[in-house]
């Protein structure tokens, strides 16, 4: 029969706290990361979006570029790509990676529930940008697509294992 000392507790009732595999980890602070760059991007874009359209179209903008870039064309046409987006789908998107950071929070708790918030939350973002992005700017979805199904994957494998 084991001894335990008075500064020892144990309780044979009690379950170890689930713990946290480190490829999740991983996967979730690089989910973070990507979720707080967005939030932070679109919320700018979209609050300083007047501002940057405008310094976009003006002349010294442009005849500035010309000196630090080859084809100013090329940059005029990416910039014209940009702000032929609404204005308001700059928010939609920073709202939809809300909903992607709270998914992985629940995820980096282990609860299962942030699997499907994160998952709803990215779907959402691919069907936002294909109808608030892509559809004015002709862009492809395919690398979005395949990016999006990939991290979702991975999550489900933890999903299945570890989350409670």
């Amino acid at each position: 029969m084991e001894e335990y000392t008075d500064n020892q507790q144990y309780n044979d009732f009690e379950t170890p706290e689930p713990q946290r595999p480190t490829g999740l980890t991983v996967w979730c602070v690089l989910s973070f990361i990507n979720a707080g760059w967005q939030i932070l991007a679109n919320i700018v874009t979209f609050l300083m979006y007047n501002l940057m359209k405008e310094i976009g179209q003006s002349e010294e903008y442009l005849e500035m570029m010309e000196k630090f870039a080859p084809n100013v064309d090329d940059i005029e046409s990416a910039m014209q790509a940009q702000f032929a987006v609404s204005r308001m789908s700059y928010l939609v998107q920073a709202l939809l990676y809300v909903g992607s950071f709270i998914g992985v929070l629940y995820m980096w708790r282990l609860q299962k529930k942030g699997f499907h918030i994160y998952a709803i939350s990215q779907i959402l973002i691919l069907i936002a940008t294909a109808l608030l992005v892509t559809s004015v700017t002709g862009a492809s979805m395919t690398g979005a697509v395949i990016m999006t199904a990939v991290w979702i994957g991975i999550y489900y494998m933890y999903y299945k294992r570890n989350m409670q």
